[in-house]
Protein backbone atom coordinates (compact mmCIF):
# COMPACT_ATOMS: atom_id res chain seq x y z
CA UNK A 1 0.00 0.00 0.00
CA UNK A 2 1.74 3.36 -1.12
CA UNK A 3 -1.39 5.48 -2.02
CA UNK A 4 -3.58 6.52 0.89
CA UNK A 5 -6.77 8.67 1.62
CA UNK A 6 -8.58 10.40 4.47
CA UNK A 7 -11.16 7.06 4.65
CA UNK A 8 -7.80 5.04 5.19
CA UNK A 9 -6.65 7.29 7.88
CA UNK A 10 -10.03 7.18 9.25
CA UNK A 11 -9.85 3.47 9.55
CA UNK A 12 -6.48 3.64 11.25
CA UNK A 13 -7.44 5.99 14.02
CA UNK A 14 -10.85 4.26 14.32
CA UNK A 15 -8.03 1.23 15.15
CA UNK A 16 -6.54 2.82 18.17
CA UNK A 17 -10.06 3.91 19.18
CA UNK A 18 -11.18 0.36 19.63
CA UNK A 19 -8.25 -0.61 20.96
CA UNK A 20 -8.79 2.27 23.88
CA UNK A 21 -12.59 1.12 24.20
CA UNK A 22 -11.90 -2.44 24.79
CA UNK A 23 -9.24 -1.59 27.24
CA UNK A 24 -11.72 0.23 29.16
CA UNK A 25 -14.49 -1.97 28.94
CA UNK A 26 -12.84 -4.73 30.29
CA UNK A 27 -11.37 -2.74 33.15
CA UNK A 28 -14.66 -1.80 34.18
CA UNK A 29 -16.79 -4.71 33.17
CA UNK A 30 -14.66 -7.51 33.10
CA UNK A 31 -16.08 -7.76 29.45
CA UNK A 32 -15.83 -6.34 26.19
CA UNK A 33 -17.40 -6.73 22.36
CA UNK A 34 -15.46 -10.51 21.43
CA UNK A 35 -15.73 -9.74 17.40
CA UNK A 36 -14.14 -6.21 17.85
CA UNK A 37 -11.36 -7.90 20.06
CA UNK A 38 -10.88 -10.76 17.88
CA UNK A 39 -10.48 -8.20 14.66
CA UNK A 40 -8.16 -5.78 16.86
CA UNK A 41 -5.90 -9.11 17.75
CA UNK A 42 -5.84 -10.53 13.89
CA UNK A 43 -4.70 -7.39 13.16
CA UNK A 44 -1.58 -7.81 14.84
CA UNK A 45 -0.71 -10.18 12.26
CA UNK A 46 -1.20 -9.06 8.73
CA UNK A 47 1.39 -7.53 7.49
CA UNK A 48 1.05 -7.28 4.20
CA UNK A 49 -2.83 -5.96 3.68
CA UNK A 50 -4.48 -5.64 0.39
CA UNK A 51 -6.12 -2.34 2.48
CA UNK A 52 -6.40 -0.57 5.18
CA UNK A 53 -9.83 -1.92 5.62
CA UNK A 54 -8.96 -5.56 5.14
CA UNK A 55 -6.21 -5.23 8.22
CA UNK A 56 -9.53 -5.51 10.69
CA UNK A 57 -11.07 -7.89 8.16
CA UNK A 58 -13.29 -5.61 6.78
CA UNK A 59 -15.63 -2.61 8.06
CA UNK A 60 -17.50 -5.36 10.44
CA UNK A 61 -13.84 -5.57 12.57
CA UNK A 62 -13.64 -1.84 12.78
CA UNK A 63 -17.65 -0.74 13.67
CA UNK A 64 -16.79 -0.27 17.63
CA UNK A 65 -13.61 1.65 16.84
CA UNK A 66 -15.78 4.23 14.79
CA UNK A 67 -18.55 4.82 16.92
CA UNK A 68 -16.05 5.65 19.35
CA UNK A 69 -13.88 7.92 16.93
CA UNK A 70 -17.17 9.46 16.27
CA UNK A 71 -18.38 10.22 19.26
CA UNK A 72 -15.52 11.32 20.97
CA UNK A 73 -15.03 13.81 18.26
CA UNK A 74 -18.41 14.96 17.07
CA UNK A 75 -19.44 15.63 21.20
CA UNK A 76 -15.99 16.25 23.21
CA UNK A 77 -18.19 17.77 26.28
CA UNK A 78 -19.36 14.06 26.18
CA UNK A 79 -16.41 12.26 25.32
CA UNK A 80 -15.15 9.36 27.45
CA UNK A 81 -11.68 11.01 29.34
CA UNK A 82 -10.66 7.23 29.48
CA UNK A 83 -10.68 6.47 26.39
CA UNK A 84 -9.20 9.67 25.31
CA UNK A 85 -6.60 9.37 27.33
CA UNK A 86 -5.64 5.50 26.56
CA UNK A 87 -5.84 7.16 22.37
CA UNK A 88 -3.49 9.62 23.68
CA UNK A 89 -0.80 7.34 25.48
CA UNK A 90 -0.95 4.81 22.07
CA UNK A 91 0.19 7.66 19.86
CA UNK A 92 2.57 8.91 22.17
CA UNK A 93 4.15 5.64 22.70
CA UNK A 94 4.09 4.82 18.80
CA UNK A 95 5.74 7.82 18.53
CA UNK A 96 8.34 6.50 20.43
CA UNK A 97 8.70 3.10 18.77
CA UNK A 98 8.93 4.39 15.15
CA UNK A 99 11.84 6.73 16.03
CA UNK A 100 13.58 3.52 17.45
CA UNK A 101 14.12 1.40 14.41
CA UNK A 102 16.02 -1.86 16.40
CA UNK A 103 12.40 -1.66 18.58
CA UNK A 104 9.94 -1.64 15.76
CA UNK A 105 12.16 -4.30 14.08
CA UNK A 106 12.03 -6.61 17.26
CA UNK A 107 8.08 -6.14 17.63
CA UNK A 108 8.03 -7.07 13.65
CA UNK A 109 9.96 -10.06 13.97
CA UNK A 110 7.90 -10.91 17.68
CA UNK A 111 5.28 -10.95 15.84
CA UNK A 112 6.15 -12.37 12.79
CA UNK A 113 7.31 -15.65 14.83
CA UNK A 114 4.49 -16.04 16.78
CA UNK A 115 1.69 -15.69 13.50
CA UNK A 116 3.97 -18.31 12.09
CA UNK A 117 3.90 -20.81 15.54
CA UNK A 118 -0.01 -20.37 14.97
CA UNK A 119 0.51 -21.61 11.06
CA UNK A 120 1.76 -24.67 12.19
CA UNK A 121 0.70 -24.94 15.67
CA UNK A 122 -3.20 -25.14 16.83
CA UNK A 123 -2.18 -22.53 19.66
CA UNK A 124 -4.89 -21.81 22.12
CA UNK A 125 -6.52 -18.63 22.77
CA UNK A 126 -5.30 -18.24 26.22
CA UNK A 127 -1.56 -18.95 24.77
CA UNK A 128 -1.74 -16.30 22.01
CA UNK A 129 -3.01 -13.67 24.76
CA UNK A 130 -0.46 -14.52 27.22
CA UNK A 131 2.29 -14.88 24.33
CA UNK A 132 1.03 -11.41 22.79
CA UNK A 133 0.62 -9.78 26.62
CA UNK A 134 4.43 -10.86 27.03
CA UNK A 135 5.20 -9.39 23.70
CA UNK A 136 3.69 -5.99 24.68
CA UNK A 137 5.92 -6.07 27.71
CA UNK A 138 8.84 -6.43 26.15
CA UNK A 139 8.67 -4.01 23.37
CA UNK A 140 6.32 -1.46 23.71
CA UNK A 141 6.14 -1.21 28.16
CA UNK A 142 9.99 -0.77 27.83
CA UNK A 143 9.62 2.47 25.55
CA UNK A 144 7.49 4.44 28.55
CA UNK A 145 5.54 5.76 30.35
CA UNK A 146 3.28 2.80 31.06
CA UNK A 147 -0.27 3.24 30.41
CA UNK A 148 -2.43 3.40 33.42
CA UNK A 149 -5.76 2.07 33.40
CA UNK A 150 -8.03 2.74 35.53
CA UNK A 151 -11.19 0.25 36.31
CA UNK A 152 -12.41 -1.91 38.75
CA UNK A 153 -10.20 -3.61 41.15
CA UNK A 154 -12.02 -7.24 40.78
CA UNK A 155 -11.54 -6.53 36.99
CA UNK A 156 -7.87 -5.45 36.81
CA UNK A 157 -6.56 -8.01 39.42
CA UNK A 158 -7.95 -10.74 37.33
CA UNK A 159 -5.21 -12.65 35.58
CA UNK A 160 -6.99 -13.10 32.50
CA UNK A 161 -8.35 -9.52 32.04
CA UNK A 162 -4.61 -8.14 32.58
CA UNK A 163 -3.57 -9.55 29.85
CA UNK A 164 -6.09 -9.09 27.29
CA UNK A 165 -5.61 -5.59 28.03
CA UNK A 166 -2.68 -6.01 27.26
CA UNK A 167 -3.47 -7.67 23.95
CA UNK A 168 -5.87 -4.70 23.09
CA UNK A 169 -3.14 -1.91 23.69
CA UNK A 170 -0.75 -4.04 21.12
CA UNK A 171 -3.43 -3.88 18.79
CA UNK A 172 -3.76 -0.36 19.53
CA UNK A 173 -0.06 0.25 18.69
CA UNK A 174 -0.67 -1.35 15.83
CA UNK A 175 -3.50 0.92 14.57
CA UNK A 176 -1.57 3.70 15.62
CA UNK A 177 1.61 2.47 13.53
CA UNK A 178 -0.55 2.54 10.39
CA UNK A 179 -2.45 5.53 10.97
CA UNK A 180 1.37 7.28 10.91
CA UNK A 181 2.11 5.18 7.61
CA UNK A 182 -0.88 6.39 5.91
CA UNK A 183 0.31 9.91 6.89
CA UNK A 184 -1.77 10.19 10.08
CA UNK A 185 -0.90 13.57 12.15
CA UNK A 186 -2.29 14.86 15.89
CA UNK A 187 -3.60 18.28 14.57
CA UNK A 188 -5.63 16.48 12.25
CA UNK A 189 -8.16 15.59 14.24
CA UNK A 190 -8.34 19.13 15.35
CA UNK A 191 -8.59 21.20 11.97
CA UNK A 192 -9.82 17.68 10.01
CA UNK A 193 -12.26 17.04 12.68
CA UNK A 194 -15.49 17.06 10.85
CA UNK A 195 -13.83 15.36 7.17
CA UNK A 196 -12.86 12.41 10.48
CA UNK A 197 -15.76 12.35 11.53
CA UNK A 198 -17.64 12.34 8.49
CA UNK A 199 -15.43 9.75 6.79
CA UNK A 200 -16.46 7.35 9.94
CA UNK A 201 -19.82 7.73 9.83
CA UNK A 202 -19.97 6.97 5.93
CA UNK A 203 -17.88 3.60 7.13
CA UNK A 204 -20.37 3.16 9.92
CA UNK A 205 -23.32 2.90 7.39
CA UNK A 206 -21.39 0.64 5.62
CA UNK A 207 -21.42 -1.44 8.31
CA UNK A 208 -25.03 -1.32 9.22
CA UNK A 209 -26.00 -2.57 5.28
CA UNK A 210 -23.41 -5.21 5.62
CA UNK A 211 -24.48 -6.23 8.52
CA UNK A 212 -26.07 -9.80 8.46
Amino acid sequence: MTQYSDTDRTVALGGVFQAARLARDIARNGMCDAAAFEASRESLFDFTPASVIAVFGGTQGIALGLQSLSKQLAHPEQRDLEVSRYVIALLHLTDRLMRSGPSMQKLHDDLTALGRRRDHIELAESVQHEQLAQIYQDRISALGPRIIIRGEPQHLQNPENATRIRVALLAGIRAAVLWRQAGGKKWQMLLRRRAIIAAARELAHKTDKDAP
